[in-house]
């Protein structure tokens, strides 16, 4: 299997566990630090890959791994909170944007990189067609641009800090071993949430939701799927370059749709998607963009 199944797998995933963390915002862990809080202890999930390939390293990959990992948490904790301040689809056009031009940026620039022509068009492709996905029609007030655009932007830079860092690591260690200690950035990251008088009133208050056994296992389940898609993207980002991986994010925002589209119309309480006529072409629009850029990219890219 080429890099780009990998890819495409994983944000099949990666969709399944957005829409798992829209319901659990919504009905469970409503404030950001807390949700973030669980994720960075649910990721020392990741020991059970120790026997696929463990091993330590140097000090200073040690550190680079734990910097990843604790760039990913922060960034999720920003993306949460833009999410508390806007729509999905005000906030995801703008990550996607500023986190592609920077991973790009920093592959060509540091790794040196040479991205051919059918790889650029294949990614300006993918990108069009991700914004073209996720964008909705109306942005609202002033207020609310202004309200998510800093943590949007925050979430974007320490995502595209963290695939850069998982990317050099992948150069010269064994996949398994760089996301076994990536994780333990993730942990780390997420007790410090605890050190804050603030936050730590927070997850004390949202733990109580996860007394209950059905809020609990629905949080594991959907870490789960999370983490598998994540296990994937990466694979795919050792094999190939970074920055067409995280162009290929606009398959997520196909997935979500289809998938928040059927849910829709059992479970509208929960899961609420355009279906007007001129959001559906729209969302036709991205698709097809995106399917081509992996067209080229499959058949024509470096």
């Amino acid at each position: 299997m080429s890099w780009i199944s990998f890819a495409v797998f994983g944000y099949f995933l990666q969709a399944v566990s957005v829409l798992g963390d829209k319901i659990i915002l919504k009905k469970i862990l409503p404030r950001p630090s807390s949700y973030a809080f669980w994720q960075g202890i649910l990721s020392l999930g990741a020991v059970i890959f120790i026997p696929f390939g463990f091993s330590f390293l140097s000090a200073e990959k040690i550190f680079i791994s734990f910097l990843a990992g604790a760039f990913w948490l922060y960034g999720l904790f920003f993306f949460f909170t833009a999410l508390r301040k806007a729509d999905a689809s005000n906030v995801l056009p703008v990550v996607l944007s500023f986190t592609a031009i920077l991973i790009f940026t920093m592959e060509g620039f540091f790794l040196r990189h040479q991205f051919s022509s059918a790889d650029l068009i294949a990614g300006v492709l993918m990108v069009s067609g991700s914004i073209a996905l996720s964008l909705e029609h109306r942005w609202g007030h002033g207020r609310k641009i202004r309200g998510f655009i800093v943590p949007a932007i925050a979430a974007a830079f320490l995502f595209a800090f963290s695939t850069f860092l998982m990317k050099y690591l992948f150069l010269n260690e064994s996949f398994f071993n760089v996301f076994i200690w990536s994780r333990g950035g993730l942990f780390l990251a997420g007790l410090s949430f605890a050190l804050s008088s603030d936050f730590r009133n927070e997850i004390i208050a949202g733990s109580k939701s996860l007394k209950r056994p059905r809020a609990s296992a629905s949080i594991v389940i959907n870490k789960i799927f999370g983490a598998l898609g994540a296990l994937s993207i990466f694979f795919a980002i050792s094999r190939g370059p970074a920055a067409l991986v995280n162009a290929l994010q606009g398959l997520q925002y196909a997935f979500l749709f289809l998938i928040g589209a059927s849910l829709s119309l059992w479970l509208p309480s929960l899961i609420e998607e355009s279906l007007s006529p001129k959001a559906i072409m729209q969302k036709i629009f991205g698709m097809f963009m995106v399917s081509l850029g992996i067209f080229i990219l499959y058949f024509y890219g470096n």
